[in-house]
């Protein structure tokens, strides 16, 4: 199983589902009476989704509102939902369109995105959000300019995370360790790291370690632009094993591989995997980890200890790593003008409430973030008072949006991705230097990009 599909599991959330979700199936399959939809109408739309089986049962309340309100107005649609893992997602969502099967309204994540929006596959949207009832200055600007792909709306985003440092706080007053803040250095986060890191019982064995580290480019690259790094420039060029940034980037890649094998305040990359990351957190078997909003929907559920979360650590600048999934209709969909009202009411105020109250991904509507929804988000705060939120500009998730960045946008970023983490996976086990990783990575990449080859989503007409 590649990387990228591990990754993809773990942030696809936007849903944000948590990692290990399955929630395959399709239309009413697995759903309560209550929420399952009507597949008949004036117009049948064919919506495609993942998340865990609690998401899609969340989702679902959503769509049947939407039933609701066009059965009212005397313009009923109809919803066939596929709900795929989200393992799968991308490969059906390819497959779909390969075979002429396209799906009306569908999730479409921030690193698929170039791909079909480069193909002529996705629907443009700026006329419909200039319906005055859209209010498309209610979503971050950052959003709205991810899904815009040469001067022209693809996708409206749902929802979002940055990255962040979730940290044990009875962990950090047992032992007098200050708690993570905005001015936190790398130099900080290594001195709590190493005062959390602890043999519990004595036998010379660390029963508490200081932090655990994921392997996927997503969770790494917050740390290469934290010390400068690239990987493409601005331009989209391959800049990573080039230049200065060959330095900057070894330096992250090798401080973060250096908390397992050096310092040893992080568990290993098997003792990772055995223990889960946010399991590991969630039964105190580490203090701190780095993941996005997503997290929330498990960590939520804890009840023996208080827990929160700061904005990442700086080196050179502050940075951290931002995922996005919009709702896309396809180009080639004969129901557009259905497929928006759909679209519009899944990505509006009403639409996104489950999103702020669950602990999914952070709202993309810039209105419902600063509501009580989000701020005191029930499900979030109800083990975990101190969660609660007086202004979103407290918030380390808004904090970060204004310096943080996605993933590059070219049509190799997923294979190059690919075989970063592949190559990496030697130096997180310690078997080799990070410096010596990148610049034998320039080849490899360079066989990637000098074609610059990319599969064609084959269109049937």
């Amino acid at each position: 199983m590649t990387k990228y599909l591990l990754m993809i599991a773990c942030i696809a959330m936007l849903s944000f589902t948590a990692c290990g979700g399955n929630g395959g199936g399709g239309t009413n399959d697995t759903i309560s009476d209550e929420y399952k939809l009507d597949e008949t109408g004036d117009v049948v739309l064919t919506f495609l989704m993942w998340g865990t089986p609690e998401e899609k049962t969340a989702v679902y309340s959503v769509l049947k509102r939407f039933q609701t309100i066009q059965k009212e107005k005397g313009e009923p649609i109809g919803l066939k939902v596929i709900a795929v893992d989200s393992l799968s997602y991308s490969d059906k969502l390819q497959t779909m369109f390969a075979g002429g099967t396209y799906p009306d309204v569908f999730y479409l994540h921030i690193q698929d995105f170039f791909k079909y929006a480069s193909k002529g596959n996705l629907a443009p949207l700026d006329d419909y959000t200039k319906e005055e009832d859209f209010n498309i200055n209610d979503f971050y600007p950052q959003l709205i300019d991810a899904f815009t792909f040469e001067g022209t709306l693809y996708g409206v985003p749902k929802d979002w995370t940055s990255f962040v440092l979730y940290y044990n706080m009875d962990m950090f007053d047992k032992l007098g360790v200050a708690y993570p803040n905005e001015s936190w250095t790398w130099d900080d986060f290594l001195d709590a790291a190493k005062k959390l890191t602890i043999d519990v019982n004595g036998d010379k064995k660390i029963d508490q370690h200081g932090f655990i580290i994921e392997t996927w480019a997503d969770w790494y690259q917050s740390w290469i632009m934290q010390n400068d790094g690239q990987i493409f420039d601005d331009k989209g060029n391959w800049v990573f094993s080039r230049g200065a940034n060959v330095d900057k980037n070894a330096q992250a890649i090798q401080f973060v591989a250096d908390l397992i094998n050096v310092v040893g305040v992080a568990p290993t990359i098997d003792q990772a995997k055995q223990l889960g990351g946010g399991e590991a957190f969630m039964s105190g078997r580490v203090a701190m980890c780095m993941y996005g909003r997503w997290q929330m929907q498990k960590f939520k559920k804890v009840k023996d200890f208080k827990w929160n979360y700061a904005v990442l650590p700086q080196k050179l600048k502050k940075a951290s790593t931002v995922v996005t999934v919009a709702l896309s209709i396809a180009a080639q969909s004969p129901n557009k003008d259905a497929a928006w009202k759909l679209l519009k009411f899944v990505t509006s105020y009403e639409g996104q409430i489950y999103n702020a109250e669950a602990g999914t991904g952070v709202p993309s509507r810039i209105s419902l973030v600063e509501s009580d929804h989000y701020l005191k988000a029930p499900e979030v705060i109800k083990f975990q008072p101190q969660l609660a939120m007086k202004s979103s500009k407290d918030d380390p998730f808004i904090i970060q949006l204004a310096y943080a960045k996605f993933a590059p946008a070219n049509p190799y970023w997923l294979e190059v991705r690919q075989k970063m983490d592949e190559q990496f996976d030697e130096v997180f086990l310690g078997k080799q230097q990070a410096k010596d990783v990148i610049l034998r990575l320039d080849k490899i990449i360079n066989d990637i990009i000098e074609p610059q080859a990319i599969e064609n989503v084959e269109v049937s007409e």
